[in-house]
């Protein structure tokens, strides 16, 4: 810090506030540079920056200057500028003749500091006994442990007062790595200067291994100093300890530093004491006990320690009283822990806001990361850090006047490497994006050997590096020097040339090849177009022969009921139209003779009971017969333990067998309606000669019904009953079309729960599982499907295609996605009513349906909701299979291939095809 200059620190808050005022009215003007306020004020663009630093109070002159070329009031602030020089005259009145700093701060000393370096006295003895053997010796010690301190400081001065070798050794030289730029030639220039008895110190010797990514070179610069130490002089290395192990990886170097290593290690506590207290009393001051005692606690046994001490020591030296160093100044500084930070913190935050930026980027390039080490300091050149931007001058000045930097003629690095371990801030840079500073650290050096090459164009960047240092360098907090940023544009300009030239050769390509297509679109086009016709005439002969063929096959099943099926499968495979589905299903389903029950009668021979009365065992089973009104099966029922129940209009049956039925009961009359709950645990019934009462019973046990309740029906005759899927709603027709909804689960008997008023010609009705649909079909073969949201007031979704006869039965599958309706006409059809406003065409199965009082959709293995079971009045109930390629592989199953003769008369000019192949 130049003499009489007092620090930025916490005590100068006008002057601070003074400083921070000037950049707010800058700001206010439209944020104008300091090139052009300079231009408006007459005054350089670095000394109006200065002015508004807060480093110390600019001159009046210049207050005004900067205040008028911001359009500010000038007598106003003439007035601010007399207040805060009364506050800040006193503590800027420090004598001109003050003295050297008895310390170095995070700068290493240097071989004119020598009278100021204290401490590593017993150490440069060690390393000079060390040197008198050996011909090369390595320094090794943490970061911050005074390694160039000591080389510099300690040993070269040593050295020229002739400690070696007796005084004939007094010429040392200082150089590092990254300034003999990692060449085996400039380090032969270096050691062959002529001098017969020479010590080379290579202090920061890590510089190897993190400036040097090229195996080769670096090997070869080895080698050298080797050559070197073995001939021509004595080497001596410095190097940070966690570098021990690249080391290891050279074999010549590991000979060389065995027996010849001296580890650097913490300050003992009186080592310490001397560190502190002899440089203050040659620039005649005084320590404080309480201060020694205070440092030597806080930094005895700790690595890497001593540039914080120096520091924390050089910013107590400036807080001095009188000559004293005190504990109060070091406290004031922040101590070892703070002192370091709250400088560097104090001088970034002091920088206007672009110039912070700039400070960001000149850090981020000093610093080189570590992989698998600690990140460590870079020595870089000025014209790398564009230093003819007037913004980096400043920072520059700045980072260097608070000590962060050390700047010479030609290169600028960061004053000790214990800054990147101590400063949270520059810690936080370096960890936002590591990989994209490796990106910008890479485009530095492609840069420097891209302008090192004369700018040749195959040094630029191609493909995904060069898309990823431009994705990087859009990003934000990227700042490129101006080297980096011509590197890059040329980049992409020669990209855009090569993109330019491959779209003129594509389209030169492309007219020639429009030219082609245009002659091949007019030889081809009525090539695709009988393509197109001959396909499209293919498809409806397909369509055609295979409606035809199914159609025949349906009216063939009786006859000859194989051929018939291996004739719907080949056309179902040629054509899947409606027609040939439902021709498929109907063939299928024709053959399921199994699942056919007949009706049964009673016994000829009747055993009479006790009292006379009619009695019919459980397990006898009737005689078939096939004479008169044999009755209907008018409800099914399937319960959770695999029977399934039928009533008649005068019994229970068990149909669990399909060839040994077994009665259960017989009602004591005759039934109009009767109706099974799907779980056959509830039991429905309306007497024949009193339709105006309806009866609920229990089935626990099938055998013996238990009467529950009674329909409180108003009189009302009815002739349909129906249970919901849950077996808790009843739904009744009665004979003026009204539709009623009667819920069971209350305590207190039936209630009536919905209506549906006086539909026109409704026969048959069917309530999905969750209430909310209901559909009713009626003679005049219209289904429709109603909203039952309001149970007393629904609402009419859609009318499905009406069938050719009466509506006799329908049914909703568990889901509630399908319904089934069968008919009068022979017909059994399948709709989809996922959306019931919508329904999807239905699926046809034709077969015999007459006098259908009932259907259901089965439950068991079957749960796709894909077969519906029906009961008719001839007193037999019929399986309905709605599943295509189910109906396929049963038929494949059971029936004998097509042969390639039956092929060919059904299907002339076709080539052969196995249906089930």
């Amino acid at each position: 810090m130049p003499r009489g200059e007092r620090p930025l620190d916490d005590g100068d808050t006008p002057l601070l506030r003074f400083a921070a005022d000037l950049r707010t009215l800058r700001d206010r003007a439209g944020g104008r540079t300091y090139r052009q306020l300079g231009t408006r004020a007459h005054y350089s663009a670095t000394t109006l920056s200065d002015a508004a630093g807060g480093r110390k109070l600019p001159s009046l002159a210049v207050t005004l200057a900067y205040v008028q070329a911001c359009d500010g009031d000038p007598d106003v602030w003439e007035d601010r500028w007399r207040e805060v020089a009364a506050e800040v005259a006193p503590s800027e009145a420090r004598p001109s003749d003050e003295g050297t700093p008895p310390y170095a701060g995070l700068a290493a000393f240097q071989p004119e500091d020598a009278p100021w370096f204290f401490g590593r006295e017993r150490m440069l003895d060690d390393l000079l006994a060390r040197m008198s053997d050996r011909r090369l010796v390595g320094v090794f010690g943490a970061s911050g442990a005074g390694k160039s301190s000591l080389l510099r400081a300690g040993l070269v001065p040593r050295i020229a007062e002739g400690a070696l070798d007796g005084g004939s050794c007094r010429t040392t030289i200082v150089v590092t790595p990254s300034e003999l730029d990692l060449s085996a030639e400039v380090l032969d220039r270096v050691v062959g200067a002529g001098v017969d008895e020479l010590v080379l110190v290579v202090d920061q010797f890590e510089e190897v291994f993190t400036l040097c990514p090229d195996l080769a070179a670096r090997t070869a610069f080895v080698e050298a100093l080797l050559t070197a130490s073995r001939t021509r002089c004595r080497v001596v290395i410095g190097i940070r300890a966690d570098f021990y192990g690249h080391c290891a990886l050279h074999p010549g170097l590991v000979e060389a530093l065995s027996d010849a290593q001296l580890l650097l290690g913490p300050l003992t506590a009186e080592e310490l004491r001397q560190v502190i207290m002899r440089p203050a009393a040659k620039a005649g001051c005084t320590v404080e006990t309480a201060l020694v005692t205070r440092l030597v606690a806080d930094a005895t046994g700790q690595a890497g320690v001593l540039p914080l001490v120096s520091h924390a020591l050089l910013e107590t030296w400036r807080r001095r009283r009188g000559t004293a160093l005190t504990l109060d100044g070091y406290e004031a500084a922040g101590g070892i822990q703070h002192a370091l930070t709250r400088t560097a913190e104090r001088t970034y935050t002091a920088l206007e806001t672009d110039q912070r930026a700039v400070a960001r980027q000149i850090f981020l390039r000093l610093t080189a990361l570590g992989d698998g080490t600690e990140d460590t300091k870079r020595r870089l050149t000025r014209g790398e850090l564009d230093t003819r931007d007037v913004d980096t001058q400043v920072v520059l000045d700045r980072l260097a006047h608070a000590r962060l930097l050390t700047l010479d003629q030609d290169a600028v690095e960061i004053a000790h490497e214990v800054l990147i371990r101590s400063w949270p801030r520059l810690r936080g840079w370096l960890h936002e994006n590591r990989e994209g500073l490796r990106t910008a650290r890479q485009l530095t050096e492609a840069a420097a050997t891209w302008d090192l090459l004369s700018r040749e164009p195959d040094a630029l960047y191609r493909g995904t590096r060069l898309d990823t240092a431009a994705e990087w360098a859009a990003g934000d907090g990227a700042r490129l020097s101006t080297r980096e940023q011509e590197f890059l544009d040329a980049g992409l300009a020669e990209r855009n040339r090569e993109h330019a030239l491959a779209l003129r050769r594509t389209r030169r390509l492309r007219q020639l090849v429009a030219l082609l297509l245009v002659l091949l679109l007019l030889a081809g086009g009525a090539i695709v177009q009988t393509i197109r016709a001959q396909n499209a005439a293919d498809e409806q002969r397909n369509i055609v022969v295979a409606q035809q063929i199914a159609g025949m096959a349906v009216r063939m099943r009786e006859t000859n009921r194989p051929l018939a099926q291996q004739l719907s499968v080949a056309a179902y495979r040629l054509e899947s139209t409606r027609e040939v589905v439902d021709g498929l299903l109907t063939t299928s389903t024709a053959s399921w003779n199994q699942h056919l029950i007949r009706r049964v009668t009673p016994p000829t021979e009747i055993p009479m009971g006790p009292d006379g009365s009619t009695v019919r065992g459980k397990g006898q089973v009737p005689q078939q017969d096939t004479s008169g009104d044999l009755g209907s099966v008018q409800s099914l029922g399937f319960t959770p333990a695999g029977r399934v129940l039928a009533t008649t209009p005068d019994e229970l049956w068990d149909l669990t067998d399909a060839e040994k039925p077994v009665f259960l009961h017989r009602f004591p009359t005759r039934m109009a309606a009767t109706a099974l709950s799907a779980d056959g645990a509830w039991l429905a019934t309306l007497n024949a000669d009193d339709t105006s009462t309806i009866r609920l019973w229990k089935l626990d046990r099938p055998e013996a019904p238990t009467w529950s309740s009674t329909v409180p029906h108003n009189g009302i005759r009815g002739r349909e009953l129906r249970f919901d899927q849950s077996g808790q709603v009843l739904v009744t027709i009665d004979d003026d079309s009204t539709t009623t909804l009667w819920r069971l689960d209350k305590p207190d008997g039936p209630h009536e729960f919905g209506r549906l008023a006086s539909i026109p010609h409704i026969s048959t009705m069917a309530l999905s599982q969750d209430r909310r649909l209901m559909a009713t079909g009626g003679a005049d073969g219209a289904v429709r499907l109603w909203d039952m949201t309001d149970p007393w007031h629904p609402a009419e979704l859609a009318e499905l295609g009406a069938q050719a006869d009466q509506v006799r039965a329908l049914a909703f599958s568990r889901d509630g996605k399908h319904l089934a309706s069968a008919a009068g006409d022979q017909t059994v059809r399948m709709w989809d009513v996922a959306d019931p406003r919508q329904p999807g065409e239905p699926a046809t199965i034709t077969g015999l349906t007459t006098s259908v009082h009932t259907a259901v959709f089965e439950p068991g293995d079957s749960g796709d909701d894909l077969v519906v079971m029906t009961s008719s009045g001839d007193g037999s109930s019929r399986r309905w299979d709605f599943d295509v390629e189910r109906a396929v592989s049963r038929i494949c199953a059971s029936s004998p291939a097509l042969t390639r003769e039956d092929w060919q008369r059904f299907f002339p000019g076709l080539r052969f095809t196995p249906p089930c192949g």
